[in-house]
């Protein structure tokens, strides 16, 4: 993926093998740009796909006592360039995110980074006093991996596997990560599934100095409840929105847009004034398809179908698995495959991802009422519970514990009430004044720390990780988000033509109120429940209106990814057998095959977990270089 990576060490050499393994471990693409800097004490690299900022690097201040390295990019810093250049900065590049970085750095410190409003990650290195610097954003849009050795060297990367190439590095799984894994789908914290290899937290700097590291904290996420009338939520959402677009479609480039039926990608388009080319992946041009082309048609943009194969998903999953690290499900990588076609028509691709967790109450806990003695979600949310209702939300009642041998169930039920307490413990700082915030932070506080599967590919924008967005997002009542109400009003307001076109996940208008869709749609889902099984709507049992297939049906009529399924379980150096109770996941999967139950979500995490143990697991040392 596009990133950095390197080690350093203020009183050892280092091997270049080492270097040479870790810069290809975060390249993907042939296509892929390299940049390398060593002396005998620090290496490191720079891989990006040489369209945004793709001046080589580092990238030097005037008397080359400090350089940058950086990937990622900031907005709206013209105003702040003059005053650099007024003060005696001299700029060798005209538009370098970089080389303004390093400038507003050498002029403010620390607090220089409090100023960037972007995704990116930085390294600054002070040749005089060998003080290295890293660098994260306020949403940990570049994950940010190190570990530092018993020798005192720091290795980082902005992916796992490239820490991994030394055998410098202990590889002692961390259990508690793992039952986190099975049971969130997600790893808390700043945790990896190894000890001691850590990712580093959002809008924070690693100071690496004579063989020690410690860490300062530039921005800390704080709830605040304000009160104003729902209009002034409205009208500030929808200009921020706007803001945030307009930044992302700066420069001469191709743009592209990720186009759903649904919400938060139309806004994207609604926002914008430029053209772009939708793109919208699905396995017919069933309901979603034609919706986004629709919503595109408004814009006179054009639109392209990218059609998924029968054995998508299956060809996917290493590819997936190695992006993602193992930490997020291979599922998640719906792209992959298409990324020739894409780059064919664009060079900054953008997309709607985070708005449901930042605006429309994703992560909040609803009340529950009875249908027909069935419990479902009430569109509004609950006044009280406490922080273990998140397990009522994770798979930890849906079976985790089967997943796992006897001889580790204790374990596995103390690690996650600790890891329940650690998360509650840590919402304080974050001004998390009700257990609605907790909920929030525990959606927002990895959500944005994911797999690049995008920016293995392509230069990606996301509209959503904007400053000025998350900013709203603190400070806005918890009732006006649930449901998305403040989301539609907002795209009402941005672009009413566009806002009026049904919602391909619900088949109504954005338009209607929150009570009413949710009656509807529910009465939708009694209605599908009680005749899908007598008769299938479609020709494929795997096909559906939506984006994604049926997930439960695809690995029951997919050979490919049954077969890929089954080798995973079955080999012991995918799923140990100390650790799994391979006996009982082999029954899950039978009874899954059978339709006697839906293990979907269980078996594309041990699929998952499985093929990336397998290539970086304790058992697998030989492929590492030593330093």
């Amino acid at each position: 993926m596009s990133g950095i990576t390197g080690y350093i060490n203020n009183k050892e050499k280092s091997s270049t093998t080492l270097f040479d393994s870790m810069s290809e471990s975060i390249r993907f693409t042939e296509s892929d740009c390299i940049n390398k800097w060593s002396d005998d004490f620090l290496a490191i690299s720079r891989v990006h796909q040489g369209v945004i900022n793709p001046e080589s690097q580092p990238i030097f201040n005037e008397d080359k006592s400090l350089f940058i390295v950086m990937e990622g990019e900031v907005f709206d810093y013209e105003k702040q360039k003059l005053k650099l250049i007024h003060n005696g900065h001299k700029f060798k590049f005209k538009n370098n995110d970089a080389e303004y970085c390093l400038h507003l750095y050498e002029e403010m410190g620390e607090d220089a980074f409090v100023e960037l409003n972007g995704s990116f990650c930085i390294a600054i290195y002070n040749l005089i006093t060998q003080e290295l610097l890293l660098i994260n954003d306020r949403f940990s849009s570049y994950p940010l991996f190190y570990y530092l050795t018993d020798k005192g060297t720091l290795l980082f990367g902005t992916h796992l596997s490239a820490i991994l190439q030394s055998s410098e590095v202990p590889r002692e799984l961390n259990m508690r990560s793992i039952f986190e894994f099975f049971t969130f789908k997600k790893i808390l914290g700043t945790k990896t599934f190894y000890k001691d290899i850590n990712v580093l937290p959002l809008a924070t700097v690693i100071h690496y100095r004579d063989n020690n590291i410690f860490f300062t904290s530039y921005w800390e996420l704080k709830y605040k409840e304000e009160k104003h009338p729902e209009g002034y939520y409205v009208n500030k959402l929808a200009e921020a929105i706007k803001k945030s677009v307009n930044r992302r479609t700066q420069g001469n480039y191709r743009l592209g847009l990720l186009l759903s039926g649904g919400m938060d990608s139309r806004t994207v388009l609604a926002s914008s004034s430029k053209k772009m080319v939708c793109f919208t992946v699905g396995d017919f041009k069933n309901r979603e398809v034609k919706i986004a082309k629709r919503i595109a048609e408004v814009k006179d943009c054009e639109h392209i179908f990218l059609k998924r194969d029968l054995d998508h998903y299956a060809n996917l999953v290493d590819e997936a698995v190695e992006i993602g690290d193992g930490m997020y499900s291979f599922a998640h990588a719906h792209n992959i495959g298409f990324f020739d076609q894409i780059r064919n028509k664009c060079d900054v691709l953008l997309h709607g991802f985070f708005f449901d967790v930042l605006f429309k109450g994703f992560s909040i806990p609803t009340k529950n009422i009875k249908i027909f003695g069935k419990t479902t979600n009430f569109p509004f949310y609950k006044n009280s519970c406490n922080i273990f209702t998140l397990l009522d939300n994770s798979l930890y009642y849906k079976g985790t514990e089967q997943l796992f041998t006897s001889a580790n169930l204790t374990q596995f039920k103390n690690s996650i009430g600790e890891s329940l307490n650690n998360f509650l413990a840590s919402t304080e700082k974050n001004s998390a004044i009700n257990f609605h915030r907790e909920f929030d932070y525990f959606a927002f506080s990895s959500a944005t720390n994911y797999a690049g599967y995008n920016q293995a590919y392509i230069n990606e924008r996301t509209v959503s990780l904007d400053n000025d967005l998350l900013d709203i997002y603190l400070e806005t009542p918890i009732k006006l988000r649930m449901g998305g109400k403040l989301f539609k009003k907002a795209m009402r307001k941005i672009d009413p033509k566009i806002a009026a076109i049904i919602n391909a996940n619900t088949g109504l208008s954005p338009t209607t109120p929150v009570l009413l869709e949710w009656t509807t749609t529910m009465a939708k889902s009694i209605f599908r429940k009680m005749f899908s099984r007598k008769k299938r709507s479609l020709t494929n049992p795997t096909y559906t209106q939506g984006s994604w297939p049926n997930f439960a049906e695809l690995i029951r009529h997919n050979e490919k990814l049954k077969n890929i399924i089954e080798n995973t379980i079955e080999d012991p150096e995918c799923l140990d057998p100390s650790i799994f109770n391979i006996k009982r996941i082999k029954k899950m999967f039978d009874k899954h095959l059978n339709d006697k139950a839906n293990y979907t979500e269980f078996l594309f995490l041990l699929l998952t977990f499985g093929r990336w143990h397998k290539k970086y697991g304790p058992i697998n040392l030989s492929r590492n270089q030593k330093i």
